[in-house]
């Protein structure tokens, strides 16, 4: 699949998410993009066990019940000084 494509194929799939689930995705998008040039590419973990996943899945109710309880990237960035 050309760049093009797969361009066209994740704006469609922005498109598609919810308004209430464009802020979960904006911290990555927006990291991913600011590194873009980074020497040291992106690692997406792939392999994840049965326990991560539920860990993740916690990690996104808890969100989705009070996302006030979670630090901003933005926050984090500035907080280690990147920003």
């Amino acid at each position: 699949m050309t760049a093009t494509a797969i361009r066209r194929k994740l704006k469609g799939y922005i498109d598609a998410i919810s308004d209430k689930n464009l802020e979960t995705v904006r911290p990555i998008l927006s990291y991913m993009a600011e590194t873009s040039a980074a020497s040291d590419p992106l690692i997406i973990e792939t392999d994840l066990t049965d326990e991560e996943h539920a860990l993740i899945e916690e990690g996104m109710r808890e969100y989705e019940r009070d996302p006030s309880s979670f630090t901003d990237w933005e926050d984090v960035k500035r907080e280690a000084g990147l920003i």
